[in-house]
């Protein structure tokens, strides 16, 4: 059995950790706290089972068009570490030349994050969890050094198991084993609890990114949750089972069997029971920061680095494609000037979450990314992203490699190069074969009726173009005026 230190064991039950009397701080409100809860592979219809959102989203502000730059990890956890879509970061897969950690820190990206930003802004800031694809801790006697920008850090390599896992903890190895102390959302839970009660006790501003493994596959709960939520099953949506009208020859091989559907309706219960250990998270890490009195000067980002497809489109357990299942993901924000109970539905990106902490904090962001601060959004500011007329989606396939933690299920879908538009109600794909894609969802909502070649030859021409200006675009007011031509 691991020994875990009392403080992180506070993290299993919920418990916040900190002393039991409130305790008032006098942090510089100039300097919020940032706090970023990034999930990794959950999709929209899981949100009914983290309660603790539901309440962000009442106290706070909803992004109902946020999307990612790919349905992967590695490339959108790089585009938001960077704020730069993946034609500037190189990273378009989770490993080889073009992905993973390694080409990551080979093209010098760590000394060019969010985190670097913030620390040279005089913040303490912390890394907890899933870090890229990749990454490994190390071993005791050779751990991997902490990447610039961190002041703290306790990340995993291969934490989808949820036990027997290994942390790099500030540049020492730790192992943590099966038993239920052990589980790894709680043991970040006490982590970040852990670093919040030091911080702001210290009046020091931080920024704290938490990102736990789950609802990853294999999708292991904690042992207190495996009886939750009996008898649940994948939703059954109008995609559910179905193809759509002229799709993409990649597309076409795949339908569901009923085996297909039992298989779906246990993982889709094991994924809902991963996420009541990250409510309990949220739960802990918002009651302690009350509790330092300092709720009122910190900025809680709740999101996940892509969606998840399970039976939509006729395609079991897997991500990676266009459609909204796999690049639609939650973004909900509660902080000091956050509207209560706003829904905010101007297009916004995970290229964005760099350039909004940078602005929040007032830290220097370069002009070399490509997203702009999503606060003027929730303030209702003008100028602001309003006059972005698309989001880029760009994605490198198949996927290959065995070895990768997303490498898909037979059936789970695998799509080939492409790059993708997405506007307000509508979708635009364009394969490297040449076959493209056009989604109304104002009159298609679930993406099921392919136009593409119905459309004018020249909106398609128009959308090309657009297309092609947003993939070579670079820095913010390239890419912001690239985003603001589709008509």
């Amino acid at each position: 059995m691991t020994v875990v230190l009392a403080a992180l064991l506070a993290g299993c039950t919920g418990s916040s950790g900190a002393d039991p009397e409130p305790r008032r701080t006098a942090q510089d409100p100039a300097k919020p706290n940032l706090v970023l809860v990034l999930l990794d592979d959950m999709s929209m219809n899981l949100l009914q089972y983290v309660p603790s959102v539901a309440q962000m989203q009442q106290e706070g502000t909803t992004f109902s068009n946020y999307y990612v730059t790919d349905s992967l990890c590695c490339p959108s956890r790089a585009s938001i570490f960077t704020g730069r879509y993946p034609h500037n970061t190189g990273i378009y897969r989770n490993v080889g030349d073009d992905g993973g950690y390694v080409t990551f820190k080979a093209l010098g990206l760590e000394s060019d994050t969010m985190a670097v930003d913030l620390q040279k802004a005089g913040y303490r800031t912390a890394m907890m969890g899933k870090y890229l694809n990749q990454y490994q801790p190390g071993f005791p006697e050779k751990p991997r050094k902490v990447p610039a920008g961190w002041s703290e850090w306790a990340v995993a390599g291969y934490g989808y198991n949820g036990y027997n896992y290994s942390l790099n903890q500030n540049g020492e190895v730790v192992k943590y084993g099966s038993d239920p102390q052990d589980y790894i959302t709680d043991v970040l839970s006490g982590r970040a609890q852990d670093f919040i009660r030091r911080a702001g006790s210290e009046n020091q501003p931080f920024m704290l990114e938490v990102a736990p493994f789950m609802p990853h596959a294999p999708y292991i709960p904690a042992e207190r949750h495996k009886n939750e939520l009996a008898g649940l099953k994948a939703p059954r949506t109008e995609s559910y089972g179905a193809r759509p009208k002229n799709a993409p020859s990649w597309l076409k091989p795949y339908q569901l069997t009923k085996a297909d559907q039992k298989n779906m309706d246990r993982d889709f219960r094991l994924r809902a029971q991963t996420m009541l250990s990250i409510d309990e998270m949220i739960t802990a890490m918002r009651k302690q920061l009350t509790e330092l009195g300092i709720a009122n000067n910190t900025y809680l980002v709740f999101s996940s680095d892509n969606g998840y497809h399970m039976g939509e489109h006729s395609l079991t357990n897997g991500k990676t494609t266009a459609f909204d299942t796999d690049i639609q993901v939650p973004f909900v924000v509660v902080g000091p000037d956050v509207p209560a109970g706003q829904t905010v539905d101007a297009l916004a990106s995970n290229i964005d979450i760099r350039s909004t902490f940078g602005d929040l904090a007032g830290a220097q962001v370069p002009e070399t990314v490509d997203g702009r601060s999503l606060a003027p959004l929730w303030r209702k500011e003008d100028p602001g992203p309003e006059e972005r007329k698309f989001v880029l989606v760009e994605h490198h396939g198949p996927v290959t490699d065995k070895k990768d933690p997303d490498y898909p299920l037979p059936e789970g879908g695998n799509p080939p190069d492409y790059e993708a538009i997405r506007g307000p109600d509508w979708l635009y794909v364009v394969y490297k074969s040449g076959e493209q894609e056009y989604y109304d969802m104002s009159k298609d909502p679930f993406q099921l009726n392919n136009i593409a070649r119905k459309m004018p030859a020249k909106r398609l021409k128009q959308l090309n173009t657009a297309l092609r200006r947003a993939e070579a675009c670079a820095g913010t007011v390239a890419c912001a005026k690239a985003q603001g031509v589709t008509q």
